[in-house]
């Protein structure tokens, strides 16, 4: 049966919009942990259609990894930390609180949107008190937009979600393979992303995918998709062909090459104002969903209001698909995409909860209308919301399934966001991460005031098993931030945050070592879960000198470097190899100690020392901390996978 929590607000996920779109201002800390969303996926750097290296990726969010002991924290600045526990324990963490602080993350602050309403939110003791619902029956207007949200954005944290996907790979599921994934980014003559490129993908005659590009100017191709019987064993290259400003260019990829490829045209774009902004919510209306739907009837104005008045003057159109199961009063039943607020919400007035009982629900019906019914208009911004606390059912042999919807929602540049309320299980969540991150969406999570792995907590809470890396904040701030992000592409002023980065502090009672050690661990967790290229045990590694700034802290630079090699050597994400005759090579080939800075530099060297991937490092000097940037470079194809950043107290290097 499913479980009638209190869910105060999934359609806070609508309170997303309704979330003052103009205060983007400052954080509150209002009863738990918030965090900026990461600016953009981790790392690469990418080549360009004529084979040239495109520009460095910005510095990337940085993830903690799971269960770590004692002094190792995180938290955004000013706010609670919250516990930290293993992907899929079932088991409590003691809060940060409870812990001495050394090692923390730090990110950009977000705030918090609340419209008068919301305001007297009334706490528990694990935040938002809120009443069980009663199957059937309309919910009370919500007085507190008190829970939380937290999210997964699997294309970014990409190698920790090939993992989450074996680790759980005997739930039940249907077959998407995405282990090997190449991103292309189109992109004008000033850099700037094309919405809408058409990209096809062929391997000798047969057209193996072809699709539209993001606002941000991605589309995801997935090789390891195409295997035999279907697809010859064989194929080592593909035909790629993007079309965009009635230009078009074809060129060929390896499928052992770059995994990040920039396709930059010559003219400059043009984007039609009012941007066109279609959002559709794939609403699950059983009975335990009657206060999302009443929270969406309370909020929809403002969220209305809140986007079209945004910079950009977006042309906002609303719609819904609604489902239940086959034995329901309806199966699906869609409401078409409305620009007319006031007509969209006589239909939305006359949405009630109401039947469901046994868990599973039919979402893939609901997605077959979502991806095929519903009249998206081609040329815009196609976003959808999947809410529900339920798995769908996978046995009803439907021809068109959810790998079929995923498939052709990328092709048709519709982002599926997924949120999982109520306790929602694994099973359930599994398949909202597939759908989510084969179309770029995210798989967004809600806490009630219970625990979960945000926050210690009991078996089976939605934030279980979604590993380390997950940004918190209130649902409304997280959702707004995401039709934000979409719609920024498309403008000069892209949104800011600070990155995120690590922070080590020297502790009287911990040993110097011992906080490097915990550091580091977080470090190359970070750098492996980020990566763009699979990396296991097998994958051979080398650790290059730290490369100093300033030559005043050259002795600090070959310490922290002695420090990540010794706490690399048992590492399970990569197998180390020795670094013999470093100089040597290096004088062979002409370089100084700063040009091991350059991936094509350090790829070379890479190869001398038979090494798969390499791990490079810089070090600034502060007034009171080291600066310390760590890349992973594959040695093949000279490409950044992922970075990461360290501030490290002075107390903690050799200099004093």
């Amino acid at each position: 049966m499913k479980k009638y929590l209190p869910l105060t607000g999934l359609i806070l996920l609508l309170s997303i919009l309704s979330a003052s779109c103009a205060g983007f201002s400052g954080a509150q800390a209002a009863g738990g942990q918030t965090a900026a969303p990461p600016k953009q996926e981790a790392g690469p750097v990418g080549s360009t259609a004529d084979g040239s290296d495109s520009a460095a990726a910005e510095k990337p969010a940085v993830s903690e990894p799971a269960a770590q002991e004692a002094a190792v924290t995180a938290a955004s600045p000013g706010e609670p930390k919250p516990a930290e526990s293993a992907a899929g324990s079932s088991g409590g963490a003691k809060t940060t609180d409870e812990r001495s602080t050394d090692v923390s993350k730090k990110e950009g602050a977000m705030p918090e949107f609340m419209d008068e309403s919301l305001a007297s939110a009334e706490p528990t003791a694990g935040g938002t008190s809120a009443k069980p619902k009663t199957a059937g029956a309309p919910a009370a207007q919500p007085s507190a937009s008190g829970l939380k949200a937290g999210f997964a954005d699997d294309n970014q944290q990409y190698g920790y979600f090939i993992k989450f996907l074996k680790e759980y790979d005997s739930i039940p599921h249907l077959s998407l393979d995405v282990e090997e994934r190449v991103q292309f980014i189109v992109t004008d003559a000033s850099g700037k992303s094309i919405p809408n490129a058409e990209v096809a993908v062929t391997a000798g005659n047969t057209l193996l995918c072809s699709g539209r590009t993001h606002a941000d100017g991605k589309f995801l191709f997935f090789p390891s998709e195409y295997k035999p019987p279907v697809y010859d064993a064989g194929i080592r290259e593909y035909s790629v062909t993007v079309s965009a400003l009635n230009q078009k260019k074809t060129f060929s990829v390896q499928r052992n090459g770059k995994r990040e490829i920039t396709v930059s045209f010559s003219q400059n774009r043009a984007i039609p104002l009012p941007v066109p902004l279609d959002i559709v919510f794939v609403m699950d209306t059983t009975g335990s969903m009657g206060e999302e739907i009443e929270r969406l009837k309370t909020t929809i104005e403002l969220i209305h209001l809140n986007l079209s008045s945004l910079k950009t003057k977006p042309a906002v159109r609303f719609g819904m698909v609604l489902y239940k199961d086959v034995e329901d009063e309806y199966r699906t039943r869609i409401i078409p995409l409305n620009a007319d607020l006031e007509a969209f919400t006589a239909e939305l007035n006359e949405v009630f909860a109401s039947g469901g009982g046994d868990t599973p629900e039919d979402l893939q019906a609901a997605l077959d209308d979502t991806v095929r019914a519903m009249q998206w208009n081609p040329q815009g911004i196609k976003l959808a919301f999947i809410i529900t606390d339920a798995p769908p059912h996978l046995d009803y042999n439907q021809d068109f399934d959810y790998v079929s919807a995923s498939k052709m929602a990328r092709d048709r540049g519709i982002k599926i966001f997924s949120v999982g309320t109520g306790g929602l299980e694994i099973t359930a969540e599994y398949v909202l991460r597939q759908i989510s991150q084969y179309t770029s969406g995210k798989y967004i999570f809600l806490t009630y005031g219970e625990t979960g792995e945000s926050e210690g907590g009991a078996p089976g809470s939605v934030s279980h098993h979604t590993g380390a890396n997950y940004q918190t904040d209130k649902l409304e701030t997280i959702i707004i931030r995401f039709a934000k992000e979409e719609l920024s592409s498309l403008t000069d002023e892209p949104l800011e945050d600070e990155a995120p980065y690590f922070e080590a502090h020297k502790i009287a009672d911990e040993a110097r070592e011992d906080t490097l050690k915990k550091l580091f661990t977080l470090a190359l967790t970070q750098l492996s879960d980020f990566s763009t290229f699979k990396l296991s045990k097998a994958t051979t590694a080398a650790i290059l000198p730290m490369v100093p700034a300033d030559p005043s802290i050259a002795r600090d630079a070959e310490y922290f470097t002695e420090q990540l090699i010794f706490n690399s050597a048992g590492t399970s994400l990569f197998t180390l190899v020795e670094r013999k005759d470093l100089q040597k090579i290096m004088e062979e080939l002409k370089l100084q100690l700063s040009g091991i800075t350059d991936e094509t530099n350090a790829s070379e060297i890479g190869k001398f020392l038979n090494a798969d991937i390499l791990i490079s490092g810089s070090l600034y000097k502060k007034p009171a901390s080291y600066e310390l940037f760590l890349k992973l470079i594959r040695v093949e194809t000279a490409e950044v996978l992922s970075v990461t950043k360290a501030v490290l107290e002075k107390g903690l290097g050799l200099s004093m």
